[in-house]
């Protein structure tokens, strides 16, 4: 799923190289061939982004919106487009896959995909030879209407922890007024604005909030903990282009060590090596830490305490009372009641554990038929490989065997190295490929496939190669040496299925 931070990424990009230039639009898929017409040799003038919803606004001709352009980050308004009657705004939701790629030149632009819903193409009307500018987005949801569709779409979001207009007042009231555990409010999008499944349990996981804890049952300064924890994880993850969400100054043994998450698809947590627990929510994944430390099941004294609550050291002046709670459950549409339980890591689209992770700690049952081939592959040749037709008990005894034979349970692959921060778009699909991320979820929506693939198969940007030298690491294995283009790399950028066409 591309998440707000990265729809925030996006506009900002846009806002800064292509706002106030003209275009022509046309729908090489033939799915917005409507939409496309209506913009078609307008002006963009002004970009917002809302969440995972981004919105780019044409008009007949440049709209001074005092250079801000609103959206992520900076702010700013543009009312006056309003009653602009030529205007025409385009509404995105990307999706699991979607990305808006900007190419400076048309030699640069790679065919069109057959996801491919709006094509965009600079107009220069003062040199046909100068350099211009397309875009191809591929994108879930692509629709467009006036400024009242803007309006009514924004009015039934939430608040976005990026937006400098995001008022927690009133957000907070909402929550108060709920019956809903903060694990749901923090999915729906008419709550809170941008985060996703991963945010959800990394967020609660700093703020020390148990997933299962009701709305109505926060008080305003843990309340103003998920807030801020929201605000600066997304704030990260915009600067970085990558949820990253251990904190190298609370946690500098997790970042030393390359860890990129507390909790979100792990057995044990990162911190305090506590089981953590999985079960279903609304039909997602939560996560908590069983601990006891990082997410206490706590109550407030408002809440009416249940027969089988043991109330331990209270006084009547504490905020909080430390109670022994019943278990967490989660109430299927049937009735059915589904009980906690520690959290098997699966093989992960979104945030996939590094293979030499899961094969040391788990086994080869937990690494796909293709990563067992490589491994076998990586060690003996293709001799050692069974057949291609195999079935995955086969695959897995094979490297069982080959790993007991050599020894090398331990060492078979090097681990990764701590993923480093990048501001760019480039540096930030170096960094996926680096640690594994699939692009099913954790994608760079500002790229196109053949962009992140250029960016992979170079050597990193020299800000990026400093701070590699700073910090003693010559690389991982997926990077490309000495500009050599790494199969890999290649392969791990384009895995996940495209569900936009």
């Amino acid at each position: 799923m591309v998440e707000g931070h990265s729809v925030h990424r996006i506009a900002s990009r846009f806002r800064s190289s292509l706002v106030g230039k003209k275009f022509s639009a046309t729908s090489p898929n033939g799915r917005f061939v409507e939409g496309a017409h209506a913009i078609d040799g307008k002006v963009l003038s002004r970009m917002e982004a809302v969440g995972k919803n981004l919105f780019a606004f044409f008009t007949s001709s440049i709209v001074d919106d005092g250079g801000s352009g609103s959206g992520s980050i900076s702010g700013g308004c543009g009312e006056q487009q309003e009653n602009d009657e030529s205007l025409v705004v385009v509404h995105v939701h990307f999706g699991m896959s979607g990305m808006w790629a900007m190419f400076n030149t048309t030699t640069e632009e790679p065919d069109v995909k057959p996801t491919t819903r709006l094509r965009l193409e600079e107009i220069v009307s003062s040199s046909p030879a100068a350099a211009q500018i397309c875009t191809h987005l591929s994108a879930m949801t692509v629709t467009h209407g006036d400024y009242s569709m803007y309006t009514s779409k924004k009015a039934a979001l939430g608040e976005d922890p990026l937006r400098s207009d995001a008022n927690p007042d009133r957000l907070f009231d909402k929550v108060l007024k709920s019956k809903k555990s903060i694990g749901q409010l923090i999915m729906d999008q008419s709550f809170f604005s941008g985060p996703g499944n991963i945010y959800r349990a990394e967020i609660l996981f700093l703020a020390g909030v148990y997933p299962t804890t009701t709305g109505n049952d926060l008080d305003r300064p843990t309340f103003d903990k998920i807030w801020n924890v929201s605000v600066q994880l997304l704030r990260r993850g915009y600067d970085t282009g990558s949820i990253l969400t251990v904190d190298a100054n609370l946690d500098p043994d997790l970042a030393a060590r390359g860890e990129r998450r507390y909790i979100y698809n792990q057995s044990r947590c990162a911190r305090c090596n506590g089981k953590v627990s999985s079960w279903n929510m609304s039909g997602r994944t939560c996560y908590a830490c069983e601990g006891g430390g990082c997410q206490p099941k706590h109550i407030l004294p408002s809440t009416p305490q249940r027969r089988n609550e043991v109330v331990t050291n209270a006084r009547a002046e504490d905020v909080v009372i430390a109670v022994v709670t019943p278990k967490a459950e989660a109430v299927t549409s049937k009735g059915t009641v589904l009980q906690p339980t520690q959290h098997v890591p699966f093989i992960s689209h979104c945030a996939p554990v590094n293979v030499s992770e899961r094969l040391n700690e788990h086994g080869p049952e937990h690494l796909t038929i293709r990563e067992i081939r490589t491994i076998i592959k990586q060690m003996s040749g293709v001799n050692a490989l069974p057949s291609k037709s195999a079935n995955k008990l086969i695959h897995v005894e094979a490297l069982r065997n080959l790993m007991q034979k050599e020894s090398l349970l331990s060492t078979t692959l090097a681990s990764s190295h701590l993923p480093l921060p990048a501001i760019s778009a480039e540096d930030a699909a170096r960094e996926k490929v680096i640690s594994g991320e699939n692009r099913a979820v954790e994608h760079v929506a500002e790229l196109s496939r053949e962009q992140a693939l250029k960016a992979i198969s170079v050597a990193p940007s020299p800000a990026e190669t400093k701070k590699r030298k700073k910090k003693g690491n010559k690389g991982g294995e997926n990077y490309c040496d000495e500009g050599k283009k790494s199969k890999t790399c290649r392969r791990k950028l384009l895995d996940g299925n495209d569900d936009n066409k």
